[in-house]
């Protein structure tokens, strides 16, 4: 009898190896995504190992928008409603990666969902992508908000809908029919659940609006396992561009983030997809992938400003020479220290009391935070972080690019460079932002109201907590003619 029970048991172990491995193959194991030596296509779509704990089936990715059109910002039917950009004849816009794991291929976002950049010159232009720029248009809690809002309504999240709308588009064999219907849709549905639940906090806080992230409180809320503790860190994407040149400039010394809370360009990235989904094991499989997305970083650059590029008078983007002469060395005497390559204080941390802006985004980041991600681990695998730093200031950014850095200051709170050159109380307390025109004029986007700034923007209002507009002080004392003449300068950078 003892026998027969030990042969019983053999034969369910055996069952159950048999179908970890089924498992592991059919639904788990990483494929690689095909070989490409264009760096800007694995900036644009490399897998950073999301796809595990982010990734979205295909099918079930694709046919979210025309099923729940009402969830997406402005109600409007496609990805584009969030600001992301398609390139003709792609397969996914800008910003996700396709990763095969077992036999489904599942898509998640990457870097280059939140670094991505657009801008026209005229209203009528078509957009011109940016890579690695400021994703001024990208709308990031619009996507989480819409996946959260099916999962708030999972009741019409039906196998049968799901399937009808993946079948009208693609004829499906019977095997995938059949992993989509009994497993994959029913996982995406308690995983939609699931991101409701993880993001309510946001709705507590102001809206991030696009062009703008709380980039570490769910980092402290989900993966930290820190209690919501109130804070706000809304605050500006930034670009990612020529960062070897900053690595260069500064000796290695040189602080990362808007508040300089990492100082490390590795584990800038490392961590950064561990906030987008990344685990151990998916940090195995795209380690290459993060490897060729630090070296494009460290190499981009911005594309040219169309204000030093304009010759003729009567061109909108024509700056005079002698103002731009005359501004250059007006930023050598009340800039350079800071934002210059070189300068004494270029890419270090200039405390909130000196620079005098909204504090929220400091506040956010806490010595509890920098102490759980410094010890953090992935089961037994401890990443060991070591440069992360609990500050009390804001970061002297470079300001290569500068044309396609608006709004201003670490929050976005500044719509234009001239603007910037007021005094706060000076400044516009609302205006529109997530229009991509260039403001000619003024330097930055077009944003005020009664303009297409306002038909295709988000209104931003600076009375909100973390949306302040005040400090940053300087140059606001020059003369009328010479801030003329510095923002000449500031527009050509």
């Amino acid at each position: 009898m003892i026998g027969v029970i030990q042969r019983c048991l053999a034969g369910f172990l055996a069952l159950i190896v048999v179908l970890i491995v089924f498992a592991w193959f059919v639904l788990l194991r990483p494929v690689a995504q095909p070989t490409t030596h264009d760096p800007l296509q694995i900036f644009d779509h490399g897998s950073i190992g999301g796809e595990t704990a982010q990734g979205i089936p295909y099918w079930i990715w694709r046919v979210l928008p025309t099923l729940f059109p009402e969830y997406l910002p402005g109600n409007q039917d496609g990805y584009g409603s969030i600001g992301v950009y398609w390139v003709a004849g792609e397969e996914l816009p800008v910003g996700f990666s396709k990763k095969t794991l077992g036999v489904i291929p599942r898509v998640a976002p990457n870097c280059a969902f939140c670094h991505q950049g657009s801008y026209r010159l005229h209203a009528d232009d078509p957009a011109t992508l940016v890579p690695a720029g400021a994703g001024a248009r990208v709308n990031v809690q619009g996507f989480i908000r819409f996946l959260a809002a099916i999962g708030q309504h999972s009741d019409r999240f039906t196998t049968d809908k799901v399937m009808d709308a993946i079948t009208a588009i693609y004829a499906m064999p019977l095997w995938e029919r059949t992993l989509y219907r009994y497993l994959l849709i029913p996982a995406v549905r308690s995983a939609f659940e699931a991101q409701a639940s993880r993001f309510a906090w946001m709705d507590t806080r102001p809206d991030w609006g696009p062009g703008r992230i709380d980039p570490f409180n769910p980092v402290k809320f989900f993966n930290l396992h820190l209690p919501d503790d109130g804070t706000i860190g809304n605050s500006d994407i930034v670009p990612l561009w020529d960062l070897g040149t900053m690595v260069t400039e500064t000796q290695g010394h040189y602080s990362l983030h808007w508040d300089g809370l990492n100082s490390d360009l590795r584990e800038t990235a490392i961590s950064g997809a561990i906030g987008d989904g990344m685990d151990y094991q998916g940090y195995t499989a795209a380690r290459p992938t993060l490897d060729a997305i630090i070296d494009f970083i460290r190499l981009q650059k911005p594309p040219p400003s169309p204000f030093s590029t304009a010759l003729r008078p009567d061109d909108p983007y024509h700056v005079d020479a002698a103002d731009v002469a005359q501004g250059q060395a007006l930023y050598q005497t009340h800039c350079a220290s800071c934002h210059a390559p070189g300068g004494a204080q270029f890419r270090t941390v200039i405390s909130a009391i000196d620079v005098g802006t909204d504090r929220h985004r400091i506040d956010m980041w806490t010595e509890a935070a920098k102490d759980r991600y410094t010890n953090y681990h992935d089961g037994d695998y401890k990443w060991g972080f070591k440069a992360f730093h609990k500050t009390n200031g804001y970061v002297a950014d470079e300001l290569s690019g500068l044309w396609l850095r608006g709004p201003y200051l670490h929050n976005g709170s500044v719509p234009t460079l001239r603007d910037l050159l007021a005094l706060p109380d000076q400044r516009p307390k609302q205006f529109y932002r997530g229009y991509d025109l260039i403001d000619a004029a003024n330097g930055g986007y077009a944003s005020q109201a009664g303009t297409p700034a306002q038909r295709y923007g988000t209104l931003y209002d600076t009375a909100l907590p973390g949306n302040g507009n005040g400090g940053h002080l300087y140059g606001t004392d020059l003369s009328e003619q010479d801030k003329q003449r510095l923002l000449a300068y500031l527009k050509t950078l």
